[in-house]
């Protein structure tokens, strides 16, 4: 037995070890991302999840005996042993998700995007469309369904995946709802922070833009700049600063990080209590300030008014990545890099004439001026009809009890 074949043993026996059957359900959802959002469509009863921290026994022997030793032929016995209608995933970004159809022939595939999708990533040319990229030179890459935030997602991804692309925009975002919210406190101006879970002092992690790398520090310090310049701005036209935490408060790596940009200026940090309280905090405020985050193309959709900073690789490295547009405003579409609530310098004074822009422009304006943008980068759909539709299609029953004529 090869060495290499011993190792994909170990992975699979490393895991938690489940002993009980799969049950045969309807849908199998790979990986248990997005399932607080799904059971929110199906009952958890029509659910099996394939998580792979787990090894379900029943179907590792049966990999086995097969003479297969991958994880790819583990969740492909999975969905053989199973034979569910659907298998879906919220891990849109996942390339092996889209080699399974050419191996599941009779199975319906759905992918649903939860993210925007950038090409960087913690290690060389292993961007998300450089594996793309990559894999489309091996083998033809498919799904039934891709359902996407918006036309230029669902356009990039047909270029290296056959699939029927839907338009259902974020469906978290379609499911909040403001009318609803419980948050009280309001602010002026609120920043959507994407600090992620471990300290970006860290040495040791790098980001890279093909092989391009930059350290973590710089990737991030846009957010630090942009912090800055916003509680001084809010400082002088005497308006409340909050930054929307995407930690939780036992994190302090987060605060820490805002509080030495800030300085001794006023402002706020909150830090994320629950599943919605990114959405309730910035329904609140009446101007949001993205860098490049889902959540500022999300209230972006919903018509709130949201300034995008979308500076990242201007700020982290203005040389050497002068030519990558991930991180631009609309990426993958070409757009200027300036516009009236964007641009991609981080300076005091195209921070100042967005705030002002946003601070005085008609709710009638605004919603023109947004016409343009939000079909093509994030649609809007409350009630989410698009995507129960398909489920219909698909001949699953929702949880409230509908069922597809099919």
């Amino acid at each position: 037995m090869s060495v290499g074949l011993i190792r994909r043993i170990q992975r699979l026996t490393a895991r938690r070890i489940i002993w009980s059957r799969p049950h045969r359900r309807s849908v199998l959802l790979i990986d248990p991302s997005g399932i607080d959002i799904l059971t929110q469509f199906i009952a958890i009863e029509d659910i099996e999840i394939l998580d792979f921290e787990e090894t379900n026994i029943w179907i590792f022997i049966r990999t086995i005996l097969r003479m297969k030793f991958s994880t790819s032929a583990y969740v492909v016995t999975y969905i053989q042993m199973m034979q569910p209608k659907v298998v879906m995933t919220f891990i849109d970004n996942d390339v092996n998700f889209y080699k399974l159809k050419s191996m599941c022939t009779q199975t319906k595939f759905v992918a649903i995007q939860n993210g925007v999708r950038a090409n960087y990533s913690s290690s060389p040319t292993s961007g998300f469309f450089d594996k793309l990229s990559l894999a489309t030179k091996d083998k033809k890459l498919s799904a039934d369904y891709f359902c996407a935030f918006g036309g230029a997602a669902a356009a990039q991804i047909s270029q290296f995946v056959q699939c029927e692309q839907i338009l259902i925009g974020s469906l978290k975002n379609n499911l909040f709802d403001s009318h609803k919210n419980s948050q009280t406190a309001s602010y002026d101006v609120v920043l959507i922070s994407q600090y992620p879970p471990f300290s970006v002092q860290d040495e040791l992690r790098q980001i890279y833009f093909g092989s391009h790398a930059i350290s973590l520090a710089d990737f991030y310090k846009v957010e630090a700049l942009a912090a800055n310049m916003i509680a001084k701005y809010c400082f002088q036209q005497k308006l409340s600063f909050a930054v929307c935490g995407k930690r939780e408060s036992s994190s302090s790596n987060e605060y820490d990080f805002f509080n030495q940009a800030v300085d001794s200026l006023p402002w706020t940090y909150r830090s994320r209590t629950s599943a919605n309280s990114t959405y309730e905090l910035s329904s609140a405020a009446k101007i949001i300030v993205s860098i490049d985050s889902t959540v500022g193309q999300e209230f972006l959709a919903r018509g709130n008014r949201v300034a995008v900073i979308a500076a990242r690789t201007q700020v982290a490295d203005s040389v050497g990545l002068s030519h990558r547009k991930d991180t631009a405003f609309g990426y993958p579409l070409d757009f200027p890099p300036t516009g009236k609530f964007w641009t991609d310098v981080a300076s005091e004074p195209e921070l100042v004439r967005i705030l002002d822009y946003l601070r005085v422009v008609t709710d009638e304006e605004w919603a023109a001026e947004l016409a343009p943008y939000n079909e093509s980068l994030m649609a809007y759909q409350p009630g989410n009809p698009v995507f129960k539709k398909l489920l219909l299609d698909l001949g699953l029953t929702l949880i409230d009890g509908v069922k597809s004529d099919a």
